[in-house]
């Protein structure tokens, strides 16, 4: 919930406290850079001290100490600091994603990541609250106050999750075996992880499909509130409302196609809802300015696009990693997802200072690949994982 009060904004919030949009750019360069960096320490972190242990310790680093930071910062430089201590989330990324799916049956990992994505739309909901903040207090108290707000509220639930969820079967075994394991072994595993990696056709497409689709919405939760405030004139408590359009799209979407959807496998939707995203960008590109119905229908698509596309790609790559592996083969995905998507933030930057529409012609082009070579990958996925269970 505090995520979704502050994510509108973050952006706008960086400009009023004296960043230019090649540094908000830079920022976010920096971020996925460390972020990149720390991937594949991630895998043996994750193995040694365990899925629930690592999930508990980096998210209270990476969440409640940047939050603090973001409420007082008055600077470019603290505003990098917060980012670059943020980015420890990369580690949290790999342990919690072991932990969601571990234990979790094959044919069963599209419902958890679904759900875990409809726990985001209803959050999303609250969007419009920060909205009518920003209109009461201003932009940069109603800021201060939100990220107040995420530091009690995020640092609270890390301690109750952490108090109710248990170490997976796979995260015990992988304590156990690293604790027997050198420097140099693992080093080791890394690279013949790598290799397997790369010698796996469906593996490699299922990567390239996630990297695309992570760029575009990477550059769309850095550069829209930039492009819909000073590209398209809305005002600033304005737009707090199309995130809230787009978790209702999201929610119906999750809850009523989803569980039908799931059954027809995993690449084929995930074309799908690349291509309405692809097109929901490319709207927001050639949007007049306060062309209200043009940015809805962009955000309808958006929303249609974001639910297929966010849970099915990391289906995808979730049966497509092998289980034993699972930790240290996420690490080296990381890396490559990182290390391609980084510049894209320095460059958003630059395109948008030129005009902020440029951003959302490059998110466009990558959906539309990703939607491309997910088609392609249907058969392989099909030989591969064989015909989807059906639901019980």
């Amino acid at each position: 919930m505090p995520y979704y009060l502050y994510t509108t904004y973050a952006s706008l919030y960086m400009l009023a406290r004296g960043c230019t949009t090649e540094q908000v750019g830079l920022i976010a360069t920096a971020g996925q850079v460390v972020q990149m960096v720390l991937s594949l320490a991630s895998g043996a972190i994750t193995d040694r001290l365990g899925r629930k242990r690592t999930t508990l310790i980096f998210d209270l680093v990476c969440w409640s100490i940047p939050t603090l930071l973001w409420a007082f910062a008055r600077d470019v430089r603290v505003f990098l600091a917060a980012t670059v201590i943020n980015s420890i989330v990369r580690i949290v990324a790999t342990s919690w994603s072991c932990l969601l799916i571990e234990d979790t049956p094959a044919g069963q990992r599209v419902h958890a990541f679904t759900w875990i994505s409809v726990a985001g739309i209803l959050a999303g909901f609250i969007s419009p609250l920060a909205g009518l903040f920003v209109r009461r207090f201003g932009l940069v108290p109603a800021m201060q106050g939100i990220y107040l707000f995420s530091f009690v509220s995020m640092t609270a639930m890390f301690l109750v999750r952490n108090a109710l969820v248990r170490e997976t079967a796979a995260g015990r075994a992988k304590m156990a075996e690293s604790r027997r394991l050198r420097a140099g072994t693992a080093l080791g595993e890394y690279l013949r992880i790598a290799a397997h990696l790369w010698r796996s056709p469906l593996v490699l497409a299922a990567f390239a499909i996630s990297i695309l689709a992570n760029i575009g919405f990477f550059l769309k939760a850095t550069f829209l509130p930039i492009l819909l405030t000073q590209g398209l004139g809305f005002p600033d408590a304005r737009i707090a409302i199309f995130p809230a359009v787009a978790s209702a799209v999201m929610l119906a979407v999750s809850i009523f196609a989803m569980p039908t959807i799931a059954r027809a496998g995993t690449a084929l939707p995930l074309a799908a809802g690349a291509a309405c995203a692809a097109a929901g960008s490319a709207l927001l590109a050639a949007s007049p300015v306060r062309g209200t119905t043009v940015v809805v229908a962009a955000t309808v698509l958006g929303g249609i696009g974001s639910a297929l596309t966010l849970p099915l790609s990391d289906t995808l790559i979730a049966n497509t990693v092998a289980e034993a592996d699972r930790a240290k083969a996420m690490s080296v995905y990381y890396v490559l997802l990182l290390g391609l998507t980084s510049p894209f933030g320095w460059i958003g930057g630059i395109l948008s200072s030129v005009s902020p529409r440029l951003p959302f012609a490059v998110m466009a082009a990558a959906l539309a690949a990703a939607a491309g070579i997910a088609l392609l990958v249907a058969p392989m996925e099909r030989k591969k994982i064989g015909p989807r269970p059906a639901d019980t």
